[in-house]
């Protein structure tokens, strides 16, 4: 902080009533979240209670508006202490912006006697703040703890504030209706945790690198060929390999320090997971606002490193998601769809937008209606996503299961199945973990590409049709092998079992098999053939 600014506020005279005489020169502050798009930022909100005199300043202090204030999300009181403490002696040094509104005319500016605040967490923070850099007054180094009758008048002065800034910001009736009003942030009853891994977390963290980068890029959702993701991944993760080694931690960050965007984004997601570095979930997102705000940050890295945020925000816990967080996330979602379309005119939305807006973004939104007024480029690619889902759907109007079977073969007409999902391949594409198919070659994958790619994309049905035969009852089966079941002519089934076969061997031996049947009267007559099979009844 300015130590100018310090000297300032020290100056200025101070007395325990305001200089009016007609009310105790006592100061009630908070910080807000202000979601109003297309610039959303935080403010120090701060009233003397007796005279209700208001005012607000935006922070950080001097961040431009075209940015939005993105780089400023703090996560604890001791974190918004800094820039909370720079605006609050900002103000009063500033004389509360009457020097602009009344010029000469304007009363001589005066300091606060003392502060109050809601949270407990950020007065003893903001206390600290200002000892720390030198404030001189006993009294307003000790933050009080606000009664919650100047708390409600705060909220009202500020409901009033709120009101005004959306109708001038084009929100009016119906619209204005749906915005929520900000309450001030409560540290001290939410605290950022680490939260349990999920199953893309406990792969290593090279492939960790590879897949959010994969889904955070532009054009990405419903556009990988399932059957090319895996060999693609697999040059992703050598080209990291090369990467890591050429440009381990030190040297990205210093490039990424410099201003370099690639650099910044790539070192932001490094932190994000702990690859090859200590995992920082507050150095992460420092960087990847890095990689946002660069002058040479083109479209496609603006897309990537807005839908890496989405992620960060809605993985601050394990248990919910606080408001705060979601508005913030619905941002990034909203600027990531923005400058996909810009890099990517013909592609779709990455699959972490899309994902978001499925899984967040519907759950919160009947709670939070703002979320559809706020984020219409987030809104528009969602809805553009789920006419494409369904206009695919709509020309495959089969009969299809609710969710794929993972011991049997997708393919119509295969019938290949295994004990354990392990011993089939499973489509590496877009499509979520719970709906993918399982096949039992590349062959039969291959054939049922026609049918599932339309569905390989997140958020659609399950893809596999329901030929008749899902909802027969298994066969017993030897551990570690896989089967076929054969028809006869008078309807009765056996399952072909092998450990050493084939798929395809067992299937022509089906084949052979429920011919040789339909031409043998089944009177009581029956052929064996002796094969390198085990066959359970």
């Amino acid at each position: 902080m300015s130590d100018n600014l310090v000297e300032s506020f020290n100056k200025l005279s101070r007395s325990p009533k305001l200089p009016s005489g007609m009310a105790v020169n006592e100061w009630h502050f908070d910080i807000r979240y202000v979601p109003l798009e297309p610039c959303p930022s935080h403010v120090v909100a701060m009233m003397n209670p007796g005279s209700r005199y208001f005012h607000l300043e935006r922070v950080p202090l001097g961040v431009g508006k075209d940015d939005g204030a993105i780089a400023f999300f703090p996560e604890t009181g001791k974190e918004a202490a800094p820039v909370v403490a720079r605006a609050l002696l900002f103000a009063f040094v500033g004389n509360m912006g009457l020097n602009k509104m009344m010029g000469r005319n304007a009363p001589k500016p005066y300091g606060p006697w003392n502060f109050t605040t809601e949270d407990p967490e950020l007065a003893a923070a903001v206390s600290d703040e200002l000892k720390r850099i030198g404030v001189r007054a006993p009294e307003l180094c000790s933050v009080g703890v606000a009664k919650s009758g100047i708390v409600k008048i705060m909220q009202e002065q500020f409901d009033g504030f709120y009101k005004g800034l959306s109708n001038s910001a084009g929100y009016t009736g119906i619209a204005a209706a749906a915005l929520a009003i900000p309450d001030a942030i409560i540290f001290s009853n939410f605290k950022v945790d680490n939260p349990r891994e999920t199953d893309s977390e406990s792969q290593p963290k090279e492939l960790q690198y590879v897949l959010h980068l994969a889904n955070s890029r532009p054009g990405t959702a419903g556009e990988i060929d399932s059957q090319a993701f895996g060999a693609q991944s697999i040059k992703e993760m050598g080209r990291l390999e090369d990467t890591l080694k050429k440009k381990p931690e030190a040297v990205v960050r210093r490039e990424a320090d410099d201003g370099n965007a690639d650099a910044a984004l790539d070192y932001g997601l490094r932190l994000m997971i702990g690859l090859q570095c200590t995992r920082d979930r507050t150095l992460a997102r420092d960087y990847l606002v890095k990689a946002i705000l660069a002058p040479t940050a083109s479209d496609a890295i603006k897309t990537t490193a807005h839908g890496l945020l989405i992620r960060w925000c809605i993985a601050a816990a394990s248990d919910c998601i606080r408001s705060r967080y979601m508005l913030m996330a619905a941002h990034h979602a909203d600027q990531a769809a923005l400058f996909s379309r810009r890099a990517a005119p013909k592609g779709n939305a990455p699959a972490s937008v899309l994902l978001f807006m499925r899984n967040e973004f519907e759950r919160f939104a009947p709670r939070m209606p703002q979320l559809w007024l706020l984020f219409k480029n987030a809104v528009l690619v969602h809805d553009e996503r789920e006419k494409q889902i369904q206009s695919g759907i709509g020309k495959m109007q089969q009969k299809r299961l609710e969710q794929p079977l993972r011991y049997r073969c997708a393919a119509v007409g295969c019938g290949i199945q295994a004990d354990t999902g392990k011993m089939l391949l499973r489509c590496a594409g877009e499509c979520d973990a719970d709906k993918k198919p399982s096949y039992c070659s590349k062959e039969c994958q291959r054939a049922d590409w026609k049918n599932h790619k339309p569905f390989c994309i997140p958020g659609a049905e399950c893809s596999v049709v329901d030929d008749g035969s899902y909802g027969d009852a298994s066969l017993a089966s030897k551990k570690g092998a896989i089967q076929v079941p054969i028809t006869h002519a008078d309807g009765s089934r056996t399952l072909l079992s092998s450990s050493t076969m084939d798929a395809q061997m067992l299937k022509d031996i089906r084949d052979m098999t429920e011919v040789k049947d339909q031409d043998t009267p089944p009177q009581g007559m029956s052929s064996s053939v002796t094969l390198d099979l085990d066959c359970v009844d």
